[in-house]
């Protein structure tokens, strides 16, 4: 039974009674006949467009969430949800009486469109709610503490990415990833997916998912629920859906961390997706992607921005971004087994990863290269992430590096180089010791100071005596910071 048939124009620039500058809104009636709901919509366009789509139930719940890919000419997008089972980017459950309420999201377009929206109402042979509940993130693969790597911003057929769920997580058990991160955009539908596939791989999966606002991309880890991601140009929206707060970057970080999960911001200096939210507290990010493969040499701008905030005083963890849509690319960024996010965690489970990356035990590793780093102060050893109760004096500081090629390893007090070690390659852990003296030591107006390394192969020889290159193309190691905290008396 076909239960709403609609002709409308989404405006490129301009604003009615059924849409802002931003959303176009539409609300319909499901009757309690219904056991399955089918929506279609199709549009022409003379450029790329992308649209995505979203549709929540009279009990307000994302029920469809899905930004697929930008296309032009004619193209229709087609989704059926049930009890049980939904399309991609769609949630399964009952489909309950009332009001429903749809959403396009007016994001990537450049002209007037015409849209041809149809929704039919069917009955079901027979009706089921047992959608499996999501016990994935649960999982304890090992109880023991060490270091574990994994990828932190993976995308599948769910959102943008080019692979089923199924193709994801064989992917990261062939290239024996400990943790993996699903982070798709806008929907939660890939949690379902993850929890009926999880069982048969043996990486562990953490709760996740992207929020990408107009003005800069966040991962969000640990979630016990959706959130809203719509943060732009939101106030008729935010009256539309009946919602209590208006969703904002600041407001997510807020649910996120009251969720006991941790906020991110990605790719920051990536040209029009990197992070312009002026009005965002920093202070209330976790992390920040240091390192973001598919930026190519842009990337090595990344380092000196974390490095920007560190002398703030914002002490965010350094992690890498693939962000794959393709695990198994051939040639390109995307393919796993090229960048690692290491996190020294109590076990490998989603709390265990989550605490890890919270305390900033964390580095990222470019092919198979390893390290840690500790300093020595007073009797006491301190790691990555940790806070040394700095009195004065000198520190000793030891860099433990492994599977590495031949290259420099760089030594960064608060922001400036104090030093450069040339170091050979070796398949073994090495450690490297440094006396770093009282009067190298760069206290910041906060009377804390941080020492962290950079390791770069040396894939051109340096023509000039003294120098040692630093490039995209032969960056390895990029350790989090020490901190040295000055007792102000």
């Amino acid at each position: 039974m076909e239960i709403c048939r609609s002709k409308c124009r989404i405006l490129y620039s301009g604003e009615d009674e059924s849409q802002s500058k931003r959303y176009f809104m539409l609300s319909f009636s499901v009757p309690s006949s219904c056991g399955i709901l089918k929506l279609s919509l199709s549009r022409f366009t003379e450029k790329e467009a992308q649209i995505p789509i979203a549709l929540f139930d009279s009990d307000g719940k994302m029920r469809i969430f899905r930004a697929p890919e930008g296309a032009k000419g004619f193209y229709t997008d087609s989704y059926v949800i049930s009890g049980k089972n939904a399309s991609s980017g769609a949630v399964p459950g009952p489909i309950k009486e009332g009001e429903w309420k749809l959403v396009l999201y007016k994001r990537r377009f450049f002209e007037d469109i015409e849209i041809d929206l149809v929704i039919e109402a069917l009955k079901a042979d027979f009706c089921t709610d047992s959608a499996l509940p999501l016990t994935f993130q649960d999982k304890v693969v090992n109880q023991a503490d060490g270091w574990y790597r994994g990828e932190l911003h993976v995308h599948s057929s769910e959102s943008t990415g080019r692979r089923p769920i199924e193709d994801v997580l064989a992917a990261a058990d062939e290239e024996n990833l400990d943790f993996l991160a699903i982070t798709d955009h806008f929907t939660s539908s890939h949690w379902r997916l993850i929890e009926e596939s999880s069982k048969a791989h043996k990486v562990l999966c953490l709760r996740s998912m992207e929020v990408s606002g107009d003005k800069g991309h966040a991962n969000v880890h640990g979630l016990t629920d959706w959130i809203n991601p719509l943060v732009d140009d939101n106030e008729r929206l935010s009256a539309f859906l009946g919602l209590k707060e208006r969703p904002s970057m600041e407001a997510i970080a807020d649910s996120v961390h009251l969720m006991g999960g941790i906020f991110g911001i990605n790719h920051p200096l990536s040209g029009m997706v990197g992070w312009q939210y002026a009005d965002f507290p920093i202070e209330k990010a976790d992390m920040i992607d240091i390192w973001a493969s598919p930026d190519n040499a842009t990337s090595l701008c990344y380092p000196t921005l974390y490095d920007s905030y560190l002398v703030q005083g914002y002490r965010l963890v350094a992690v890498g971004s693939s962000d794959s849509h393709d695990p198994r690319q051939e040639k390109g960024p995307w393919r796993f087994g090229q960048l690692y996010t290491y996190v020294y965690a109590e076990s490998l489970s989603s709390k265990g990863i989550i605490e890890g990356i919270r305390r900033g035990r964390v580095y990222v590793a470019c092919g198979k290269s390893r390290m840690d780093m500790t300093i020595s102060y007073k009797g006491k050893r301190y790691y990555m992430g940790d806070s040394v109760p700095y009195e004065g004096g000198d520190v000793e500081l030891s860099v433990e590096i492994g599977s590495n090629p031949s290259g420099n390893l760089f030594i960064m007090i608060s922001g400036q180089l104090n030093s450069v070690q040339y170091i050979d390659s070796s398949s073994d852990m090495r450690t490297y010791a440094f006396n770093i003296h009282e009067h190298d030591i760069h206290m910041l107006k906060s009377q804390s100071a941080f020492i962290r390394i950079e390791f770069f192969e040396d894939v051109v020889k340096a023509k000039f005596w003294g120098m040692a290159h630093r490039d995209s193309e032969s960056m390895r190691l990029l350790s989090n910071p020490i901190w040295l905290n000055k007792e102000i008396r």
